[in-house]
């Protein structure tokens, strides 16, 4: 198993995790024994069935989440099982309901009541799980030391992490491509809790993913990446934590998730913004900008020696797509300088921001733009309207000066292609007729 050979310990704890990775593998061989692999509803009804709980063995928890992950894995564990009409067949058969039904508990804490299964806390003062219980068939097979409980708290840890991960990751896939799986987050509703509704409402997928962001709020992405570190560590020589390279990967898929369940889905968009999730997004951008190396003043993403790279192209595409359905998602951006060069970047390559409307070299800088995406020219137009600057009351004169030669250049090549399509369409339509006449 990936993350039990990636457990970094003492040789003693090795010894120790070694004989709970021989537990866990026994009862998993017996688990996947009774499970019809061509059975979706059944199978999709398993993956999202309530969790056991902490107040029952601790080994028979970690076997009940590991099944879960071999069940995804194995039926949604690439885009090639979720495309087309398999991913309709998918959603049909609750794919998308048990795996929001998944990330919602594991998301959903209590710290007041040990009987819930969910992700580790990262805040300071998060209450610690309490001495695991076993039952008796595992009391009597497991290795009878003291540190073995630490070792097993430590694995249920790591696959309610990777349980997430692997959730996330499939709804990624399912909502790319398919207008109706991204219409089901708004439909999913969280299952009966067996406690009190958490203090943020939840009500539908949306609100779930949003929850997933606002988890590492407050945490940059390296002190994300440093989590359980010893504080003898130094949080600078990139010798991350195994459980933070699971929460950058688990951050990540979500930010997947978010930007294709946003694509062309105007009502997804629109409840994305009403929850908040446009100000987590650029709060999470925004902090990591660094200045261009070519003397340029524009921020740049951060390069591939990053491990939040990724996350930060998820971020930013994510805010393109919520800004070409959500009109007010287009005008909080296009007050924000910084971020406008950062979507530039995302969409056109590194040195889209280093192109000049000089002459002589505007057609040059003209023929390396891609197709302008509809998200941002929804931001350069409210910028060069200069709705951001009246309707955000907190833009003091964001965008001072008009827009820049990148921008300018930007508008331009997508006014000229529009001008060129239209030309095009005259010209077929006056083929057509001239045909026609002939004809007769």
């Amino acid at each position: 198993m990936e993350d039990l050979q990636n457990f970094v310990s003492s040789s003693a704890d090795d010894d120790l995790h070694q004989a709970l990775c021989r537990l866990i593998d026994d009862e998993l061989c017996h688990a996947n024994a009774h499970i019809n692999a061509d059975d979706l509803g059944s199978i999709m009804h398993q993956i999202g069935m309530q969790f056991l709980c902490n107040n029952r063995c601790i080994i028979c928890n970690i076997v009940d989440l590991r099944r879960r992950i071999n069940l995804i894995k194995s039926h949604m564990g690439c885009m090639a099982q979720v495309r087309g009409a398999r991913g309709e067949q998918l959603r049909e058969a609750g794919a998308i309901d048990s795996l929001l039904s998944i990330v919602w508990r594991l998301i959903y804490t209590s710290d007041d009541n040990d009987d819930t299964i969910s992700l580790p806390g990262i805040k300071e003062t998060t209450k610690q799980r309490s001495k695991p219980n076993m039952c008796g068939k595992h009391l009597l097979t497991s290795v009878q030391e003291d540190d073995f409980d630490d070792v097993a708290i430590e694995e249920l840890n790591m696959t309610t992490l990777d349980l997430a991960i692997a959730s996330l990751g499939s709804l990624r896939d399912l909502a790319c491509g398919s207008a109706l799986n991204r219409a089901a987050f708004l439909v999913w509703k969280p299952p009966p809790p067996p406690l009190p509704q958490p203090s943020s409402r939840i009500d539908n997928g949306v609100h779930v993913l949003v929850a997933c962001i606002k988890r590492y709020d407050g945490f940059s992405w390296e002190r994300i990446l440093y989590l359980d570190a010893p504080a003898t560590v130094n949080n600078s020589d990139g010798m991350y934590t195994v459980r933070g390279k699971k929460e950058i990967r688990l951050l990540t898929n979500a930010l997947g998730v978010i930007r294709n369940s946003s694509h062309s889905t105007a009502d997804v968009c629109q409840e994305f913004f009403a929850y908040g999730l446009v100000d987590l997004l650029l709060q999470r951008l925004i902090a990591d900008i660094t200045s261009n190396d070519n003397g340029s003043d524009a921020p740049v993403l951060p390069d591939a020696t990053k491990p939040w790279r990724e996350a930060c192209y998820r971020t930013a595409g994510s805010l393109i797509n919520l800004a070409e359905k959500c009109p007010d998602v287009a005008m909080k951006l296009a007050s924000n300088r910084q971020i406008i060069y950062i979507l530039l970047e995302t969409w056109g390559g590194a040195n889209v921001t280093s192109m000049t409307n000089e002459k002589g070299n505007r057609s040059r800088s003209l023929k390396r733009l891609p197709l302008l995406h509809l998200g941002l020219a929804a931001v350069l137009n409210a910028a060069a309207n200069g709705l951001a600057a009246v309707l955000n009351a907190a833009a003091n004169g964001a965008l001072e000066g008009g827009l820049d030669d990148t921008m300018i250049l930007v508008l331009d090549k997508e006014k000229d292609r529009k001008r060129l399509a239209q030309k095009r369409e005259e010209d077929r339509k006056l083929l057509q007729k001239k045909t026609t006449r002939q004809c007769k």
